[in-house]
């Protein structure tokens, strides 16, 4: 019986006390409103289509492999194939709902996730923010409309960072195999436990990434290396860039070598720095991932889903997100607003084949500059002086607490402001 009672003060209507307090009044009815507009637009679809009937086709050929020959068992990446593998068992409808249905789960719970990985409590204006906008950006209404299996990536991720900030390394080994067997092209994470010098967790991992991919090898003869979609022609790799503008092979190996050279070179910044653990875990990946979507031939728009941790940093002190360049290029890979023109027809189709790409490099190098030039940028919050003598104070974790200076009347000093 106590639970209603405590259900509807959450949700009374209150005068908020504060600024912080009525940011986070205004925030949460919005963030649940774009959430629940991005399922509604999702589960409007009145049946399965695109990219969930090749994954249907993938699981059905993995499962019957003598009665689906004309499919093809490389479309998906080992974890996908054994994920997958249950929706063999019903009709396309079915599945397709139950698939939404654990899809919408998944990156719920991704959210969760990464609100423990930050510390952020549900009060934090920071928590409906990234509710709202992780709903909202390209890659995961993407996901929602085509049913492919990111919310599952981004699940199997957040997964990891959590367990790896939190020093559980067997545990933490384990989903990262898995997160390697969902997407074998973005093995470079096992350098980040090699930075932290946990040798165990990539050897382990790995084991476990083989162990899921043999039974897939036995079975269908070959498998794919994404769990996510890679449609020919949809690359936004530098080699399908440099194929698009014509550029000479030379030309792509020498964007290739740079992109290389600028993750080993922030890796190496980063861990000199020798930051708080969570900051340094998610820096780390997000740099792999960067490189991993730069250099991978068959990466997609689809992949910026797995910068949502990344991104998120941007409420802790000293992320390399806290700069306007970062926030260009997280608008250039992670909204799907269309530029193309018909006036413009040229330049608009540039832009969106570019738009991706980009959008990867520019964070690819303010990160590296944020952490080479990090000794000048203060750390912490920048403490906020005008507000002095405010009887009530917000703290990083969105409450108030009573201000150490209400009741002096003591004027401040000159050029304290």
């Amino acid at each position: 019986m106590s639970v209603l009672p405590r259900l509807l003060g959450a949700i009374e209507p209150r005068t908020a006390r504060s600024l912080p307090q009525a940011a986070t009044y205004a925030l949460w009815p919005l963030a649940v409103l774009i959430v629940l507009q991005r399922l509604w637009w999702a589960l409007s679809e009145p049946f399965p289509f695109g990219r969930f009937l090749t994954v249907y086709d993938a699981s059905f050929a993995f499962i019957n492999p003598h009665l689906a020959e004309h499919s093809d068992p490389a479309a998906l990446s080992p974890g996908a194939a054994m994920l997958t593998a249950p929706l063999a068992v019903m009709t396309p409808e079915t599945a397709w709902w139950w698939w939404q249905g654990c899809s919408v789960a998944a990156l719920l719970t991704a959210w969760c996730l990464v609100l423990r990985v930050l510390h952020l409590p549900m009060r934090s204006p920071a928590t409906p923010v990234l509710l709202g906008g992780m709903f909202l950006c390209g890659p995961v209404t993407s996901t929602l409309l085509t049913a492919d299996l990111g919310a599952f990536v981004l699940l199997a991720l957040t997964l990891w960072l959590l367990l790896a900030v939190r020093h559980r390394e067997v545990v933490a080994a384990i989903t990262l195999g898995a997160v390697v067997a969902l997407m074998p092209v973005f093995a470079a994470l096992l350098i980040v436990p090699l930075l932290r010098r946990r040798w165990v967790q990539p050897l382990l991992a790995a084991a476990v990434a083989t162990a899921i991919a043999v039974p897939v090898w036995i079975r269908t003869g070959e498998f794919g290396f994404s769990a996510l979609d890679s449609t020919p022609g949809s690359s936004r790799s530098v080699f399908a860039v440099a194929d698009y503008l014509h550029l000479p092979t030379v030309v792509a190996i020498l964007l290739a070598a740079t992109i290389v050279a600028g993750a080993v070179a922030a890796l190496v910044l980063l861990y000199l720095r020798r930051e708080e653990q969570p900051l340094t875990v998610l820096t780390a990946s997000g740099i792999v991932l960067l490189a991993s979507c730069l250099l991978t031939p068959i990466a997609t728009a689809a992949y910026s889903l797995t910068l949502v941790p990344l991104v998120a940093s941007v409420v802790l002190a000293g992320s390399v997100l806290r700069s306007w360049p970062a926030w260009l290029a997280v608008y250039a890979f992670g909204t799907d607003e269309n530029w193309s023109s018909a006036h413009f027809f040229a330049f608009g189709t540039h832009l969106e084949m570019l738009r991706p790409t980009l959008g990867w490099m520019l964070l690819l190098a303010t990160s590296l500059t944020m952490l080479a030039t990090g000794h000048r940028t203060p750390v912490g919050p920048i403490p906020d002086r005008t507000m002095k003598t405010s009887p009530l104070e917000w703290d990083s974790s969105g409450g108030e607490h009573d201000s150490p200076t209400t009741g002096s009347s003591s004027a401040p000093e000159p050029g304290a402001y």
